[in-house]
């Protein structure tokens, strides 16, 4: 059973460093999986509100999982990178865990658009969108949205740039995770002083991207003085909570504060997290590594749901339909994990490591 539980989490993208560290893991892949379910909620809520007229959005707060997940790349791409392995080993590595689902649904929302276009709204695809599309820039759409044609790849753009900023680093000899979190946090200061009316500059400036800064500091922290984190995990969460509480006076401050405090607490809450591989917890490692397909399809699965929901539907018809819309996501996402993601890893070949 440990053997299953260290592939699990080796299937995730953990560095092969030994059982032991891998079991430390074991609350991040389950978190990874929860930010994504947040994720859906949020956006079957919206959907909801856009079919029937719901005045609010119950979900609302699910929107923090797309913050979660930032945190987590920062920390987890500082923890896994082995420097020694090199550039090429980095980037190949990344580029196998994104572009093969990405592309693959990118192409299916091509295809929709040529057979039933009145179904995409706002989204145009030609030839340029669908080329900044794949290749990840940004570009805005008619409503003024930046989102490429699979609208969910704006996270995209942004981990991919900063897989791109962390690939420099390490081909310019730079190992140190501060590196890359200091051109980060120069990218963003630099919008103050120089103001460009170009949507890749307005973009990739975004206060959001320090979200993977402060990933990084999770990281750095956990790595100097891990036993800050053992035996508190109750206490973080708590704290968590109060975050949570407190973000409408927060959002008066800063969104990134209102949204990027919870996030890192719940990250740091989760770390010391390492239970024993039972059925169960195998099986929360297994929605930890579905938890990018889940992210990048469930809003189609939503979407098909609620038009197929009967008009004037109350909120107990609502609750039902979208509960199974969200279970048929899960299994769909399994399915996607197995067919593309999986074997994409598998088959991604491996460099030598560099002297």
């Amino acid at each position: 059973m440990k053997a299953a539980s260290a592939a699990g989490l080796q299937d995730a993208g953990a560095p092969a460093r030994g059982r032991a560290v891998h079991s430390k893991l074991l609350g991040l892949q389950v978190l990874r999986f929860a930010a994504a379910f947040f994720v859906v909620l949020f956006h079957l809520g919206v959907s909801l509100q856009i079919e029937f007229g719901n005045r609010t959005n119950v979900f609302h707060s699910g929107a923090i999982g797309v913050d979660i997940f930032f945190v987590i790349s920062g920390f987890i791409i500082a923890y896994t990178t082995d420097p020694k392995k090199g550039a090429l080993y980095f980037v190949r590595r990344r580029l196998m865990r994104i572009v093969p689902l990405y592309w693959t649904l990118t192409a299916g929302i091509a295809v929709l658009a040529m057979l039933k276009p009145g179904l995409l709204n706002s989204t145009v695809i030609n030839g340029e969108t669908l080329i900044k599309s794949l290749f990840f820039v940004p570009f805005a759409k008619a409503n003024g949205a930046v989102q490429p044609i699979l609208f969910l790849g704006w996270t995209l753009n942004y981990e991919m740039f900063f897989y791109g900023i962390y690939a420099a680093c390490l081909a310019l000899g730079l190992r140190s995770p501060l590196v890359p979190a200091a051109i980060i946090v120069l990218l963003v200061a630099a919008t103050s002083l120089v103001k460009l009316d170009y949507v890749p500059w307005r973009f990739y400036t975004n206060p959001l991207m320090l979200e993977f800064v402060l990933g990084i500091g999770l990281y750095l922290l956990y790595r100097r003085s891990p036993a800050i984190f053992h035996g508190r995990t109750l206490p973080i969460f708590l704290m968590f909570v109060a975050a949570m509480a407190l973000r409408a006076p927060l959002l008066e401050i800063h969104w990134l504060v209102a949204n990027g405090i919870p996030a890192v607490l719940l990250v740091a809450a989760v770390l010391p997290w390492a239970p024993a591989p039972t059925p169960i917890v195998l099986f929360m490692v297994l929605l930890g590594n579905v938890s990018y397909s889940l992210y990048l399809s469930h809003p189609y699965v939503l979407q098909l749901a609620v038009k197929l929901m009967p008009d004037h539907a109350g909120t107990a018809t609502q609750v039902l339909l979208g509960g199974a819309a969200c279970v048929l996501s899960v299994a769909l996402s399994i399915v996607l994990y197995f067919m593309i993601e999986r074997p994409a890893r598998l088959a991604a070949p491996v460099p030598k490591p560099q002297r």
